[in-house]
């Protein structure tokens, strides 16, 4: 792993903090301590998730530490403040309170039905395939990016000789699509620069050419191009539909508990004193 970073490492510190500054400290070998408050090696550990275990770094942990200090001495001092008096802010700390734990109730209800089998997603495409018309023209691009000319000669060169696409991209291209050998699957005006679209559309389908942009130098291949009404296969979809059911599903889970709750418990509403 290349280190914690971003949003990924901001979640792990926030959820490391959430829960730190309890009445009840933690035994174990002390790393920390903020007044009365002690971080603990075994505190740590426990507040890492799963995935992170065992790949996070002994450097990433004591940059951890350092912001739970920075973090615990201002949370003492708004507390100190008298903060949590705050009747403004308390309203926003049990509002908020409120939203964690309903999600949470939900997302414990939708984890029990969450798998999506194959045949359904087949069964789903077949059954709206007319909702799957592509609204704009897209096109099927492969590339390789390369930032200078020197560079684009090379990788030219390489290819004339009968070096396969899919490799040289790999080896050569600065762009994120180099894992998947440049191809940047389909994709529409919208979503790239003017001027890559602009070259996509000059070139001849199945040709490879060189072309400048204000990315840099490119030898790009136009592998498809589909018109506004055809029709996105089905393994370009494959995500989407998945999403559409765990959708649907949800919410019929999320109808059926309220159901179930409005039996069982006395509420009563009287829309017309709303003014």
């Amino acid at each position: 792993m290349a280190g914690l970073k971003g949003i990924t490492k901001c979640a792990v510190i926030l959820g490391i903090f959430a829960s730190l500054a309890c009445e009840n400290q933690p035994e174990g070998e002390r790393i920390a301590q903020v007044g009365q408050v002690r971080l603990t090696n075994e505190e740590l550990l426990a507040r890492l998730p799963g995935p992170f275990l065992g790949s996070i770094s002994v450097e990433e942990k004591r940059q951890l530490v350092e912001k739970w200090v920075d973090e615990e001495l201002l949370y003492q001092e708004a507390i100190k403040q008298g903060l949590p008096d705050d009747p403004k802010l308390a309203d926003l700390i049990a509002q908020s309170t409120r939203r964690l734990l309903v999600s949470e109730l939900l997302e414990r209800t939708y984890e029990r039905d969450s798998d999506v089998l194959e045949g359904e997603i087949l069964n789903y495409y077949e059954a709206n395939r007319q909702s799957f018309e592509r609204e704009n023209p897209e096109i099927r691009v492969r590339h390789i990016l390369v930032t200078d000319k020197a560079t684009l000669d090379r990788v030219w060169a390489r290819l004339q000789d009968g070096e396969s696409f899919d490799v040289v991209a790999r080896e050569e291209s600065v762009d994120i699509s180099a894992s998947a050998g440049g191809d940047l699957g389909y994709f529409s005006e919208d979503m790239v620069s003017a001027s890559f679209w602009e070259a996509c559309q000059a070139a001849n389908l199945g040709r490879r050419t060189r072309v400048t942009t204000t990315a840099g130098f490119h030898v790009l291949e136009v592998l498809d191009r589909r018109e506004a009404g055809s029709e996105r296969d089905l393994v370009d979809v494959r995500g989407e539909i998945r999403q559409r059911i765990l959708g649907e599903r949800r919410q019929t889970l999320r109808d059926q508990l309220l159901e179930k709750l409005k039996g069982t418990t006395e509420w009563d509403v009287d829309l017309t004193r709303v003014e």
